[in-house]
């Protein structure tokens, strides 16, 4: 048995449904894609198809399924089984957006045989075939698809994984059964067959400081993701540990664009120029990740360096400010028209390493007259807003994926998704990131990703902060627990200490 800590309940494993880092990972063993990525080239691989192919403009799909795969409760796969999956992940909408804007343009699925099936778009789809990787468009068994969404949440999944979902006790435990009858395995993961752990206990322990002293301890076997803060408190000689920087979104602080002062370009900017996010970087992070330079992290396919937008220059700062009629009060915060530049963030986790990075902020923000008000509230308070609506200035997250168009994802006005630009067009961003989409030349497509990069921060749409990075870390009853392309394990590929590899 694998014993690994989590820092939360993931609360729903419907992998059409949750964009959260702890969901996808469970969601990932149960359930299985059309193709993967390979963590270590970018190269697709096969998985649940063995040959695919694209028509000239990426238009069209064709994917031939392996043979034999069966879902946990014995459907086989068939081209059926792909079109059921997709049709109802653009009929979930919002509540599947990251699943929906990689279907972005879909026209439908066609069953050319019980193995051969072909996707097809209105306009060329350049991301799609890296998007089929990713475990938003993982495939369901037909007897979960005919659930309502809600009752898949928290309900019995049925993919066709390496593992099963036997058992959830909501707060406290999920506990993951290996499928004994899984002969195939992903082309990007170094294991065929069933799963060397027969079962997977997963514990969820919130506090960062106490998941932890659990791993040290030998309370659990692993634990994923740890705070990078914390990682200076393990023993690195009975503890590995697996650090990687992570493709996608830059961790950043994000303007709410509703809010009055978050809609002027001016103050967005000065932000960008008043982070000292080297500082962040030592002085919360312990140096253990690497100061945003983009939207993108370094590790993402396409990014370009920015840093001329992110450049820590208080002087330049306070320029920006005062060109746009911000003087300087008694107390020492701007003032314009009697009114105070006041920004506020509310989060949840009093005490944690993201208060302690928005305190040094605080601080950092003040010496260019800029007061930025802490609002630590309960996870319940922050459910009753979403960032359409939320009487705050500023927000925080991040997505994950190896493709440059999880700009798209995020950043877009015309889906549902995140991003504060749903219905708030700007149109030169929108075209870059419509242009990433549908440019099938690779040199024409990277051109694209780094327009959208210069535009987005080029008035401050972003304020990145730092490189996400992720981090695992097992003790010595485990051998490896390897990463996939979007840094979520795979426990497929792990083994317990002693054992060879299949």
């Amino acid at each position: 048995m694998l014993h690994l800590a989590l820092p939360h309940d993931p609360e729903n494993w419907d992998p059409h449904q949750p964009p959260f880092t702890v969901s996808r990972a469970v969601a990932r063993q149960i359930a299985e894609t059309l193709v993967d990525q390979d963590p270590r080239t970018g190269e697709i691989r096969p998985w649940l198809a063995t040959e695919w192919e694209a028509d000239a403009d990426s238009r069209n799909f064709t994917f031939r399924l392996r043979d034999g795969v069966t879902f946990s409760d014995g459907q086989p796969l068939t081209a059926r089984s792909v079109r059921a999956n997709f049709d109802r992940i653009v009929e979930l909408g919002p509540m599947a957006y990251v699943g929906a804007n990689l279907l972005a343009g879909y026209e439908g699925t066609t069953v050319l045989d019980e193995r051969t099936v072909r996707v097809s778009f209105s306009e060329s789809n350049a991301q799609f075939l890296q998007g089929a990787t990713t475990q938003t468009l993982s495939l369901l068994a037909d007897a979960t698809l005919q659930r309502t969404p809600d009752e898949v949440a928290r309900g019995e999944v049925i993919g066709s994984g390496v593992y099963l979902l036997e058992d959830y006790r909501p707060g406290e435990k999920l506990v993951l059964r290996r499928r004994p009858d899984h002969p195939w395995g992903s082309g990007a993961v170094d294991h065929r067959g069933p799963a060397a752990f027969e079962r997977v206990d997963l514990s969820f322990i919130p506090d960062p400081t106490t998941l932890v002293g659990a791993l040290v301890s030998g309370q659990v076997d692993a634990a994923y993701p740890l705070d990078v803060a914390t990682l200076g408190a393990i023993p690195e000689d009975r503890i590995t540990l697996d650090s990687r920087t992570g493709s996608g979104i830059s961790v950043p602080l994000v303007p709410l664009l509703h809010r009055t002062l978050m809609k002027e370009a001016a103050v967005r900017r000065a932000l960008n120029h008043a982070t000292d996010r080297q500082a962040i970087a030592d002085r919360i992070f312990q140096g253990r990740v690497r100061p945003a330079t983009s939207v993108l992290t370094r590790a993402t396919p396409g990014w370009v360096d920015m840093t001329e937008y992110l450049r820590h220059d208080p002087a330049r700062a306070r320029q920006i400010l005062e060109e746009a009629g911000w003087q300087e009060g008694p107390d020492g915060i701007r003032r314009r028209d009697g009114e105070r530049l006041q920004i506020e963030i509310r989060y949840s986790g009093s005490g944690s390493t993201y208060e302690q990075m928005y305190q040094l902020l605080q601080h950092q923000w003040r010496q260019v007259g800029i007061d930025f008000r802490l609002a630590p509230t309960t996870p319940a308070q922050m459910s009753e807003y979403s960032i359409y609506d939320a009487p705050y200035d500023l927000s925080s997250w991040s997505q994950g994926r190896n493709d440059p168009d999880v700009l798209r994802v995020v950043y877009s006005s015309f889906y549902e998704n995140q991003s504060f630009f749903f219905g708030r067009p700007v149109r030169e961003i929108d075209d870059a990131l419509l242009a990433m989409q549908r440019t099938v030349h690779t040199g024409k497509r990277a051109e694209a990703a780094a327009r959208a990069q210069r535009l987005i921060l080029r008035d401050g749409y972003s304020i990145p902060l730092f490189d996400s990075v992720g981090t695992i870390g097992w003790g010595r009853e485990v051998a490896t627990i390897p990463f996939d392309a979007e840094l979520k394990p795979s426990f497929a590929g792990a083994r317990p200490a002693g054992q060879e590899k299949p």
